[in-house]
């Protein structure tokens, strides 16, 4: 028997005054109308797909009509709709509840926590999802708390999805002119990362399961919430690819991804003031703010920030267009050889 399972996420839109990042988003959103449905990376869903539509006027949507409020008064919102039908990850999950486990419980009980758990495996393909859509179209897509649904009723809400801030990363890239974003499409990228068996069980495996950890990492369930080790993930993320020694990390990067996102023909020293700032950064060489200092006028505190804002957009650049060669190129994997000219 079919156990319809839904998820509404509610997508915000960037400010009216980003033009270009408003942009952006409009492109994906009609990009993810053609996607229509994806295969699970999972396999508890057996053969089931997940199916994807984008809805213009949540308060339109039908399961929504006496629920829905905007999120915030200051943004505008669409859907992201995703259905699939659980009964098979239901069904997995009676079947390997033990009889002891069992006895603890009421039968209604059971069938709670099995539709839970297959909310919460509906749930991670999505975030999944968003993070890829994050990488291949940075800052494009982030989501409010959302609503979750079993059999056309709500069941929970979906924990919030926050990248928007990525978008740095492509005014980055457009201000430096290096390096090139490659822009595969979406679908082709969900199918690059079934493939690859980087990610199992919520864990990045291996140098690309590990840089895509990394960049999960960038990405937030609290928008207000902000970080002064982003710029670690990001190199974490481009070391775990480029790197295959803990000898001349920074020589490596700066070689190899030359070598794959072409030379640098403007701006040329700035990749390599990224690696210098993190080693200053790591040894307590550089100045901090407090976490908690509400004084962000004074200059030591704009001018840890811009130089902090300016080498993670950079690095982020160089991180997310390397991954979109990947998808590009159908690789897991980056390999070198050196020659003699």
């Amino acid at each position: 028997m079919a156990l319809p399972l839904t998820a509404m996420l509610p997508i915000m839109a960037p400010m009216q005054s980003e033009h270009a990042h408003r942009l952006h988003q409009d492109k994906t959103l009609k990009e993810l109308r053609s996607v229509r449905a994806i295969a699970p990376l999972d396999k508890v869903f057996g053969e089931s797909t997940i199916h994807i539509r984008v809805v213009n006027d949540p308060s339109q949507e039908p399961l929504l009509a006496s629920i829905w409020q905007p999120p915030s008064q200051f943004r505008q919102y669409r859907l992201i709709v995703f259905e699939v039908d659980g009964h098979q990850c239901v069904k997995d999950f009676l079947r390997n509840v033990e009889a002891s486990e069992a006895a603890n419980f009421s039968a209604e009980e059971i069938v709670s926590l099995s539709e839970r758990h297959a909310l919460t495996c509906l749930q991670l393909e999505i975030n999944t999802f968003l993070l890829l859509a994050n990488i291949l179209r940075p800052g494009s897509l982030s989501a409010e708390h959302g609503y979750a649904f079993v059999k056309n009723k709500q069941a929970e809400t979906t924990p919030p999805f926050f990248a928007e801030h990525l978008f740095y990363a492509v005014e980055a890239s457009q201000r430096l002119g290096w390096p090139k974003f490659f822009k595969p499409d979406l679908l082709q990228g969900w199918n690059w990362l079934r493939d690859s068996g980087a990610l199992a069980d919520g864990i990045g495996v291996g140098h690309l399961g590990r840089a895509l950890a990394a960049v999960s990492h960038l990405t937030a369930s609290d928008l207000k919430k902000t970080s002064s080790i982003e710029l670690v993930w990001i190199l974490l993320g481009l070391e775990a690819l480029y790197s295959r020694s803990n000898v001349g990390m920074k020589e490596q990067l700066l070689a190899k991804t030359e070598a794959l996102l072409g030379p640098r023909t403007e701006n040329k020293k700035a990749f390599g003031v990224v690696y210098d700032f993190r080693s200053r950064l790591l040894h307590g060489d550089v100045d901090l703010p407090l976490r908690f200092t509400e004084f962000d006028a004074v200059k030591k505190f704009e001018d840890f920030h811009a130089e902090l804002s300016r080498n993670e957009d950079l690095a982020l650049a160089v991180l997310l267009a390397t991954l979109q060669w990947m998808v590009v190129n159908n690789t897991t994997q980056l390999n070198f050889t050196y020659a003699l000219s």
